[in-house]
């Protein structure tokens, strides 16, 4: 990490962390096909393929895996964007205690370009929101397939142009780049962050923003319905529902015998009162009832008894394994 950081460090995380990242890092492709929402599951379970092809666990290290070499080199590009998003996502959770984390071009996409304003200027890739400390903070995603400086130097030019994202300034305005050690094939990662923004300003509805953070979860929960039976989904924490998914070939528990055979059962939980606003509202405002609201008051005390096999985000949403 560069200025005004000027540390270097392995950041350590655990399966279920790598899973929260994949699922709410929101990315372009999200609402592309909106009216397909019942392959949420599908869109899901294919980021995870997609990670394990492209990483493997060696001596405690996550090293780009040898399955790769069959890609050609379009396919290695378009991999190593997304392990950046990721990783920027896991980055900011893990080093910055970032609880949102949101693709700006998911608000043209949804509710038109004229829903989020940048003074003309590109947008950065993202926006991240800590909601104890009301900040934001706006962050640039690189993925590289080797060490790229120029990137890393466009990315910063990004996020060194923002001076206020609703009226205040960033707390952080970092750029990321990911990519593989030439010599061991490692996955590194190198976050600079802009000393202070110049002119541009970002605006963009704070419920619009956590509208779309939570809506493609939710739909996952929605597909599930339709497909088993209400009994599927139950009670495991008070104020929370939980579904199955069932991940096939995911090493979940750490081990390779029958990696490809066994399902990898896993449980995916979300507040209730999250749930019930999509249900009940489809992700539209009304004058009874905000996100924004709902997210204040989740109760987070499950945290106090995560472990290996449980992780709970500051999002509220959960895995665990089963």
């Amino acid at each position: 990490m560069e200025w005004p950081f000027y540390t270097s460090k392995i950041v350590e995380c655990t399966n279920l962390e790598i899973l929260h990242a994949i699922l709410t890092c929101g990315m372009p492709s999200q609402f592309i096909s909106k009216w397909h929402h019942e392959k949420r599951t599908q869109e899901f379970i294919s980021k995870i393929s997609m990670f394990e092809t492209n990483l493997l666990a060696s001596d405690g290290y996550l090293v780009k895996s040898p399955e790769t070499e069959y890609l050609d080199a379009s396919e290695k590009s378009v991999n190593a964007y997304y392990l950046g998003l990721i990783f920027t996502k896991l980055f900011s959770m893990k080093e910055f205690d970032t609880d949102y984390f949101l693709h700006t071009s998911l608000f043209e996409q949804v509710y038109g370009p004229e829903t989020i304003s940048c003074n003309g200027r590109k947008k950065p890739s993202f926006i991240g929101y800590k909601k104890s400390a009301n900040e934001w903070s706006v962050w640039e995603s690189t993925g590289k397939r080797d060490h790229a400086p120029k990137a890393l130097d466009d990315a910063y030019n990004q996020v060194l142009a923002i001076r206020e994202v609703n009226g205040m300034a960033p707390s952080y305005a970092i750029a990321c780049m990911t990519y593989f050690d030439t010599k061991h094939g490692e996955l590194q990662g190198i976050l600079r962050n802009a000393a202070s923004g110049k002119k541009a300003n970002i605006t963009f509805d704070k419920e619009q923003y956590l509208n779309l953070y939570y809506r493609h979860i939710c739909e996952i929960f929605d597909e599930s319905l339709r497909r088993k039976p209400f009994d599927s989904v139950i009670d495991y924490i008070e104020g929370y529902l939980e579904i199955e998914l069932e991940l096939f070939g995911l090493d979940i528990i750490g081990t390779n015998q029958d990696e490809y055979a066994q399902k990898r059962r896993i449980k995916l939980g979300v507040p209730k009162e999250i749930l019930g606003f999509f249900q009940y509202n489809n992700g539209r405002f009304s004058e009874s009832s905000s996100i924004s609201n709902i997210t204040d008051s989740l109760n987070m005390e499950a945290n106090s008894f995560q472990d290996k096999n449980f992780f709970m985000g500051k999002d509220g949403i959960y895995f665990r394994i089963i």
